[in-house]
């Protein structure tokens, strides 16, 4: 929990800095992603997931780099897809965890002479899962599907950034970005259970220990807008 609560802090703190008297950009970016996890007991997928966020940058004359920090909704999780002898798609189901998402970070633009701007970066990221839809599976009795109840709430990670700016005036930029988003903390965890009944063979089975942590690719596109303070 202290881990949790240093990272918030960090970010709502850059957050403040960022604003206070000086030029800053802000905007909004969004997109959507691939969402991955591994549930041991059973063979997942790609979960295609959206995303969104509103964020601010440090201004530099110079370019030399910038300070950003972000609020967001990212959707995290997995999916399992069943298929017949023919190869069509008969079931699709998926694990879906919403966060809210607080990020803050460090990006650098590369001094090349190209009619788009390429960067890169690096944050770090505090999550907060508002809702899950595990609980549509309790229906089945399965103890291969996950509990609602062993979801953890809180979460942290890093983001690796990197992407393309395009100046559309003095003050409004463009830009496209791709991100790789692991966590460093679990997304859920579900001790070992023992003596549990197979819904298959009906026999008891030991179910092992479960750490699931999520992994994120995501793809944004976004709008930069610069407030500048002249001082006179």
């Amino acid at each position: 929990m202290r881990k949790k609560l240093l990272v918030t802090s960090i970010i709502l703190l850059s957050i403040i800095h960022i604003g206070q008297g000086q030029s800053f950009w802000f905007g909004p970016k969004g997109g959507g992603g691939l969402g991955f996890q591994n549930w041991q007991n059973s063979q997942t997928n790609a979960l295609f997931t959206p995303n969104v966020d509103l964020f601010i940058e440090s201004y530099s004359e110079e370019n030399s780099g910038a300070v950003y920090a972000s609020l967001g909704y990212h959707t995290r999780g997995s999916a399992i897809r069943a298929f017949d002898f023919n190869g069509q798609l008969f079931s699709n189901q998926g694990f879906k965890f919403r966060n809210a998402v607080a990020e803050v970070g460090w990006k650098k633009q590369l001094a090349l002479q190209w009619s788009s701007i390429p960067y890169f970066g690096f944050g770090i990221r505090g999550e907060y899962t508002i809702s899950n839809n595990l609980a549509d599976y309790a229906r089945f009795a399965n103890p291969f599907y996950p509990d609602k109840e062993l979801a953890r709430k809180w979460m942290y990670g890093v983001t690796v950034s990197g992407g393309f700016e395009y100046t559309l005036t003095d003050l409004i930029k463009g830009f496209v970005e791709l991100s790789l988003m692991p966590d460093l903390s679990d997304q859920y965890f579900q001790p070992p259970l023992n003596n549990i009944i197979d819904p298959w063979t009906r026999e008891k089975i030991n179910l092992q220990e479960r750490r699931i942590r999520n992994v994120t690719f995501e793809v944004k596109v976004g709008f930069k807008f610069l407030r500048k303070v002249i001082y006179q």
